[in-house]
């Protein structure tokens, strides 16, 4: 099948799927019809990339972690960045100003943070209009997506961003199912462990996993709740999970009332999403949101101590939350690892002060350790 065949055959398959009312005697019908969408969006993503070299804006990831700003054109993606970082982004009062990565470094507490600004996106980006998948492609990479809002429109320009977010293969604020395939020699499909079995039946699977080319394999469902989504996900391996957070920018532009309101909605609708408001051309809360990123981005400070001395409060290590002692030593060099004894921690990590502990504990924010090795 051509690409303008497949295109044709997704829409009319989508349209059939719109008009299936979801309910017991349905669900089955409703599973193999997106199981039957999702392997020909497959073929056309295949179709489509054949011969292309480049798709995707080139950046060069620097620092500690890398932050996307994502949102429609003239939210003020350009104007935070230059408040934030040291990046003159070009700020003009009309849609496309960005029409490529702008990427600005923003040093916070011992970290240094790569920020970009992101080309504004549009609907139906994820189909490549406005040069969408260039730029879905760079998010796909960032270790927190930030979803800027103008005030004004947030709602609707949220349902938008998620949607081009989710047709890009990437999952935000969401556990990566926990679904194995193992091929075997023979035996056909087998589904030893299936936690789900309400929502994906044997027949489903069989179905799913033959249609792809599997003859012989082992599927295993660690979890339950999931769903044929998931199990689509797990198969194709395409998909991305990432962190992302909401921005409501352009706050001094509505009232209080409204403000409040907006903010109901949003955490309503996005249960998920952590969120901030702030005002890039204003200047408000941009310094609180420095710090509300650092922490999304799950940063912890360790503070190092040599014995008979005091600890060095002044330099901490930054390590990630859930982070332990083996991670510390790595950080602090190379052979440690091999010379290690045993450690010392002080802090909120332990049941009690300079509890002596191994390389698998997880170390927490301001802990105080002190390394012992041979």
């Amino acid at each position: 099948m051509g690409k303008e065949q497949l295109q044709e055959r997704i829409d009319e398959l989508e349209a059939e799927l719109k008009n299936t009312k979801v309910n017991k005697r349905t669900e089955m019908a409703v599973g193999q019809l997106k199981a039957k969408i999702a392997k020909l969006k497959e073929e056309l993503e295949t179709a489509s990339s054949k011969g292309k070299k480049g798709e995707g804006y080139a950046v060069k990831k620097e620092g500690d972690a890398t932050v996307g700003l994502l949102g429609k054109p003239s939210v003020g993606k350009s104007t935070l960045l230059s408040k934030i970082t040291n990046k003159e982004s070009k700020i003009v009062a009309y849609e496309f100003t960005t029409l490529e990565v702008v990427p600005g470094l923003l040093h916070h507490k011992h970290t240094n943070l790569q920020i970009l600004d992101l080309p504004g996106i549009i609907n139906r980006a994820s189909d490549n209009r406005g040069f969408g998948k260039k730029v879905l492609s760079v998010v796909r990479a960032c270790d927190l997506v930030i979803f800027i809002l103008d005030a004004r429109c947030a709602l609707k320009d949220m349902k938008m961003l998620t949607k081009e977010v989710h047709n890009s293969n990437l999952r935000v604020n969401k556990q990566k199912p926990f679904i194995e395939f193992r091929k075997l020699f023979k035996g056909g499909v087998q589904v030893p462990i299936n936690k789900s079995v309400n929502k994906i039946p044997y027949e489903l699977i069989k179905e799913v996993v033959n249609s792809n080319g599997y003859v012989n394999v082992e599927v295993l469902i660690h979890e339950e709740n999931r769903n044929i989504e998931d199990l689509l996900e797990a198969l194709y391996g395409n998909v991305v999970y990432s962190k992302a957070m909401i921005c409501l920018n352009k706050i001094d532009l509505i009232s209080k009332d409204e403000l409040i309101k907006i903010k109901e909605e949003i955490k309503t609708n996005y249960p998920l999403f952590p969120f901030f408001e702030i005002s890039a051309e204003s200047g408000i809360n941009l310094e609180e949101f420095k710090d509300f990123v650092w922490k999304e981005l799950g940063f912890i400070w360790i503070y190092l101590k040599e014995q008979k001395k005091e600890p060095d409060f002044k330099k901490p290590l930054v390590l990630k939350r859930g982070d332990s002692i083996k991670e510390l030593c790595k950080e602090i060099h190379k052979d440690l690892l091999k010379k290690f004894k045993y450690a010392k921690v002080k802090g909120s990590s332990v049941k009690f002060d300079w509890q002596r502990v191994g390389l698998e504990h997880n170390l927490k924010h301001e802990d105080v350790v002190e390394i012992y090795a041979r």
